[in-house]
């Protein structure tokens, strides 16, 4: 296993995530459409990954990361090229031999797709379209030629509604309009699965255009951080993999830093600890400490600040100061009950703090605890970062 840092982990560096792989694979036995929803960095890609890697209960999977597109049209072909594309749907003989022959009642109408050598192929030329038109007249022809259900996994979704909707927001909701069409039209629906995640919030984006109802056909599957014990399994798995062995101090001292168990932060902290040590080195609390430290300093600055440029993007005007105060505020003072959010609300003028919060919590950034009724950083990493270089 290859310690790869902010890039999707496949096939033998992936570390598995047999829990969440089985909550979506029993969810889309179940017949269902799914959004992931989960923060940032918590592996959301690389699970989709695996599904596509190991062809789980035999399905036909093709991923897609939607995040470059701007408009409707780009999304519909894009997807249609990549569906087309793919090494398993390509050689599919029945889908083939139907278009070939114009056999079935869709394939007359799908004109960007044309057989070469008995293979499925996307005709990328100009000629204009309805892409829209194309990709769901294609995935009726699959349902009705096709016995193994085909799931589409759609990344950065959220990203693409927002970029659609940056002009228009209506152009936005006709889209999300379309999209629950399609999902549920009672032919496409037999044998398509459509499953959605991105950086950013599903809901929330659609909730900000007053368009939950185009979503609400959607299962939504939680991926949580790691536990405790796969966190240190994993740890101890990377300093293996470079002949390091860590003690009990370091052990306490990783959880305790850490405490948010994210593959991303856990790399970060294997790559740092590496870099201090030499083979055969056993990894101790001063040595994880250092390795924070590191993990901290500007060279990582690529790898945090956008979560402070986000805040930029998702909020607006009075909202985007709400949660930038509120942020400082937390990493200053580690913890804030909701009369200091409420206060700090009304300093700021803001009276949809509250919404404002939500999107944190779902964002990664922050957690309320139940316990002490307090607001806290998820990720003591994250808080550290905030301080040194925000606040």
């Amino acid at each position: 296993m290859k310690n790869l840092i902010g890039i999707p982990a496949r096939l033998d560096n992936f570390y598995q995530r047999q829990r969440e792989v089985d909550l979506v694979d029993r969810s889309l036995s179940n017949g269902n459409n799914i959004q992931i929803a989960a923060p940032r960095r918590v592996g959301k890609t690389s699970i989709l990954c695996y599904l596509l890697d190991n062809s789980v209960s035999g399905r036909h999977y093709v991923y897609i990361d939607t995040e470059s597109v701007t408009e409707s049209y780009q999304f519909y072909k894009k997807m249609l090229e990549a569906i087309v594309r793919s090494p398993v749907i390509s050689k599919t003989v029945k889908l083939a031999a139907g278009l070939k022959d114009k056999s079935g009642r869709f394939f007359n109408k799908i004109k960007s797709i044309s057989i070469l050598n008995n293979s499925v192929e996307f005709n990328n030329d100009m000629a204009p379209r309805d892409y829209h038109a194309e990709f769901y007249h294609f995935l009726l022809a699959y349902a009705e030629a096709e016995e193994t259900p085909l799931v589409l996994l759609i990344d950065e979704f959220p990203q693409t509604i927002q970029n659609i909707g940056n002009t228009d927001p209506a152009t936005a909701v006709v889209f999300l309009q379309q999209n629950r069409e399609i999902r549920l039209d009672p032919v496409v629906s037999q044998k398509v699965r459509f499953v959605y995640t991105g950086s950013i919030g599903l809901n929330q984006t659609v909730a900000a255009l007053n368009a939950t109802a185009t979503i609400n056909d959607l299962a939504s599957l939680e991926v949580k951080p790691l536990t405790e014990e796969e966190a240190l399994d994993l740890f101890h798995l990377l300093l293996r993999q470079e002949q390091r062995t860590a003690d009990n101090s370091g052990n306490a001292a990783f959880k305790e830093m850490v405490r948010w168990f994210i593959p991303f932060h856990i790399q970060l902290v294997v790559q740092e600890a590496l870099l201090i040590s030499q083979p055969g080195t056993v990894i101790t609390r001063q040595k994880i400490v250092s390795a924070i430290k590191e993990v901290l300093s500007l060279k990582h600055k690529n790898h945090f600040a956008h979560y402070h440029t986000r805040l930029k993007m998702h909020f607006k005007n009075g909202a985007f100061l709400y949660a930038e105060e509120f942020l400082k505020q937390l990493a200053t003072r580690k913890r804030l009950d909701k009369t200091a959010a409420a206060a700090l609300a009304t300093t700021c003028r803001v009276t949809d703090y509250r919404l404002v919060i939500e999107n944190l919590i779902y964002d990664g950034y922050i957690e309320f605890d139940d316990d002490s009724q307090n607001y806290l950083f998820n990720s003591p990493i994250l808080m550290r970062w905030w301080e040194l270089h925000i606040c």
